[in-house]
């Protein structure tokens, strides 16, 4: 590297230069910032330590790459950042180096050390619309010291990154991931950030257990390589959780936040599918026309497609110059929105002139095309193809069915337990819940009351007006309680012109005072048919060794006193 490096001719404001170091101690890192000290210290750079680097279609290990591109007309601008919390770190980053004519982010992290979800949050925090690249720092798949840098500064809890500043620069961003979702939705139950605990209530080892077998179970966290969890939301970017460690209690570290009440599904790669993928959204790329492209790529799947990552490579490098790394953890922008992927290949385009784009035979599809129409060739991932697709429409198809059932359900317990003409509850529900009550209380030690409500004069109405004006008193007059009522209340129908209301945590006081106001607010309110109409209510508290019979006999009694005291009285026993 001393050797052939030359930094003499470049303009220090105008040029990005990134390393890419297969070797991972302070030594050998402190030995690249003094060879770059000699040969131009006016040159800045960011660097990280990797799991693999990348130059063309070709892929190294223990190597250095270095990147070097001199704009015409963006100016780059240089940060280092360490911060003891990793949201606040994100902010700094981003109040640091973004300017009025920011194009993009390149950002290195130390992942080993840092939560690289919180950074992205921290910068998202600030500001969404620009777009962010790059990855967390590699050791070549040992995961115990990570570094990135700069030219004076070595960290193991930091951030390096730069802004590329400019009105002329255009950039793309894509990324591949290709990994295939198989199994229900579940939902994460148990999880404080990187360290996920249970899924649907049952602990994640178990799940893997469950549905893939001891085999992959009992080797996580290495086989998630090919069994990771695909994170199911509402945006354009698939995004898949891979482990890095297993605990004693069987959660699993994740490289990447989950949340409680996240969706997720297993996944699973198969090379065939990855690569054709892959190959078929290289016209894209060919359409933007990039002067460079970097490619950012998580070091799972170098350990999963093995030799067959250089076809991965291979149409990026023949569409431009293509350098990058492998990494922990890639960082990535769609639609104004940041994550923190894994197991994907994130490619970032760049171009400050404008080419036009000659279209021209896509040989590369029209031999994928021509292969899949082959009564010989390519059968084996065609058919793992049909089956993952037929898997998930299965699954889909059950899905809906359970939502029909679980709808179907819903409805059958809301005509189980309510009352069909006045929406409140029924009888049956009202035994449930005043049991429920009786318990409480004799957990507790506490109260509570029971009054009964009686329509005064009721067979009147149903005699003079008939039963449909009937019928639309009684839902009147439950509505003007219901919407009186405390929260806590309980209320419903307890048959004919007879209704419930159960009240927890009252006293004798507060409770007289209290259905007063009801009695009034009742006796106010004017059905245009048959005017005013009132009601009677006998109330009383619960006594030890009550029974549901018991509580609403005396509730009954003090009713019929009510009554013979000449109606619209309320009267406690």
């Amino acid at each position: 590297m001393e050797k052939n490096l030359d930094l003499q001719n470049l303009n220090a404001k105008n040029s990005l230069v990134q390393i890419f170091s297969g070797f991972n101690s302070e030594f050998e890192v402190k030995q690249i910032q003094s060879i770059f000290r000699e040969k131009n210290p006016k040159i800045s750079f960011i660097g990280t330590t990797t799991a693999g680097e990348i130059n063309g279609s070709v892929v190294y290990e223990k190597n250095i790459a270095i990147s070097i591109v001199q704009f015409e007309h963006t100016t780059v601008k240089y940060g280092y950042f360490t911060n003891g919390e990793d949201y606040d770190l994100g902010k700094d980053i981003a109040h640091s180096l973004i300017l009025d004519d920011t194009k993009l982010l390149i950002l290195f992290a130390n992942g080993l050390c840092i939560n690289g979800s919180d950074v992205v949050d921290g910068i998202s925090s600030v500001n969404t619309h620009i777009p962010i690249a790059g990855g967390l720092a590699g050791d070549n798949g040992a995961f115990i010291q990570t570094l990135v840098f700069n030219n004076d500064t070595i960290g193991l809890k930091s951030c390096v990154g730069v802004s590329l500043n400019s009105k002329r620069l255009e950039v793309f961003t894509d990324y591949q991931l290709n990994w295939q979702p198989i199994g229900q939705t579940m939902f994460v139950t148990k999880a404080n950030k990187n360290r996920l605990y249970e899924l649907d209530g049952i602990p994640v080892v178990e799940v893997y257990k469950k549905y893939l077998g001891h085999n992959v179970s009992d080797n996580l966290p290495f086989s998630a390589t090919e069994f990771p969890l695909l994170k199911i939301d509402d945006g354009d970017v698939e995004i898949c959780r891979t482990f890095t460690n297993k605990f004693e209690d069987g959660s699993l570290l994740t490289i990447g936040n989950l949340e409680v009440d996240d969706k997720v599904r297993l996944a699973f790669g198969n090379i065939d599918l990855v690569l054709r993928d892959t190959r078929k959204k290289i016209t894209q790329y060919k359409t933007f026309q990039p002067e460079a492209i970097f490619t950012y790529s998580c070091t799972v799947r170098k350990s999963f497609l093995q030799s067959e990552i250089t076809a991965e490579l291979d149409p990026l490098a023949k569409t431009a110059p293509t350098c990058g790394f492998f990494t922990y953890g890639e960082f990535f922008s769609k639609n104004s929105k940041n994550s923190l992927l894994n197991i994907t290949l994130t490619i970032l385009g760049l171009k400050e002139n404008n080419q036009e784009y000659n279209e021209e035979q896509n040989y590369l599809n029209n031999e994928l095309d021509e292969s899949e129409k082959n009564f010989i060739t390519n059968k084996h991932f065609l058919v793992l193809d049909a089956l993952t697709t037929l898997s998930n429409t299965v699954i889909d198809e059950l899905s809906e069915a359970n939502k029909e059932l679980e709808k179907t359900k819903t409805e059958l317990e809301i005509l189980a337990t309510t009352d069909k003409l006045t929406g409140i509850y029924n009888r049956a529900k009202l035994d449930d819940l005043f049991n429920a009550e009786i318990d409480r209380c004799k957990r507790y030690k506490n109260s509570f009351g029971c009054a009964i409500f009686d329509l005064d004069h009721f067979k009147e109405v149903n005699d003079t007006h008939g039963h449909l004006v009937g019928d639309e008193v009684l839902k009147n007059i439950s509505n003007v309680i219901k919407s009186n009522m405390r929260k806590s209340d309980i209320f419903g129908r307890w048959g004919g012109e007879e209704f419930v209301l159960i009240l927890p945590e009252i006293n004798e006081e507060g409770m007289i005072f209290y259905l007063e106001k009801l009695r009034v607010i009742v006796s106010n309110y004017t059905n245009e048919k048959v005017g005013t109409k009132t009601v009677s209510i006998g109330a009383t508290l619960y006594q030890k060794n009550d029974t549901v019979d018991s509580i609403t006999k005396r509730a009954d009694d003090a009713l019929y006193k009510a009554k013979r005291l000449g109606r619209n009285n309320l009267v406690l026993q």
